[in-house]
């Protein structure tokens, strides 16, 4: 029997894939890309005011630290293929499909949200669009940079191997928790804005594992972060 293409390049990437060892050195590369960031962040504030472009310039120097670990993990370590090796394939499979995926899934868990009563959204977004510039920044990099970079980490590096080692229920549970998490601050800590979020990042992990594409689950997040980015945009402007 002859399995789809999507399949036989993940049954590949099975085959020479990486492990937790490989994770912990992803892991590794987060504080010395910390602290770049910080150094970056220190020599532009006095002369960028933009409070949230400085701070996605910053966020962009972090992802760009991580991404080159990754980067050598898989070169150095396996000798892969970067984007290949992380699944990005386009086109996929239901690609129309999956670009309704992402308003849909934000509306319906807006509904959840609200129906759990829910605080008010992340402030800390709110005040980062204080000005034109940060407006433009922030939204850039939420439907896009945002988007990319996550996925490639959470569901491209690290769900293949929890899948393989917890099942396809449980790597993809154990891939969306850590995710939530990393965004609890911004919403300081609402267990209703975590669980709404572990919901959306296991709806993207399970588009990865169904299509076998991390461009698929990217365009399913990046269309959730601008269904949501695009009601704040309105509500602050009707204010």
């Amino acid at each position: 029997m002859t399995l789809p293409a999507h399949h036989q390049d993940t049954q590949a990437q099975d085959h020479h894939a990486w492990g937790f060892a490989d994770l912990a050195l992803l892991i590794g590369s987060v504080v010395p890309s910390l602290l770049i960031a910080a150094l970056f962040v220190k020599l532009l504030k006095p002369v960028l005011p933009s409070q949230g472009l400085l701070a996605m310039l910053s966020q962009a120097v972090l992802y760009a630290g991580i991404l080159f670990g990754l980067y050598l993990v898989l070169r150095l370590r396996h000798h892969l293929s970067f984007w290949r090796s992380l699944g990005w394939r386009v086109p996929f499979a239901g690609m129309w499909q999956t670009a309704l995926t992402g308003p849909v899934l934000a509306l319906a868990l807006s509904l959840l949200g609200y129906a759990l009563k829910a605080p008010p959204g992340s402030q800390f977004l709110e005040k980062l669009i204080a000005d034109r510039a940060s407006l433009i920044a922030v939204g850039i990099f939420a439907v896009i940079f945002g988007p990319i970079f996550e996925e490639l980490v959470f569901r491209g590096f690290a769900q293949p191997l929890l899948i393989r080692a917890l099942g396809v229920f449980g790597g993809l549970l154990a891939c969306s928790l850590p995710f939530a998490l990393l965004h609890g601050p911004q919403y300081n800590w609402s267990w209703q804005h975590v669980l709404v979020l572990t919901l959306a990042s296991f709806v993207f992990g399970l588009i990865r594992h169904r299509t076998g594409s991390t461009a698929a689950s990217t365009l399913a997040h990046s269309g959730y972060n601008l269904t949501f980015f695009t009601a704040l945009f309105l509500q602050r402007n009707s204010l």
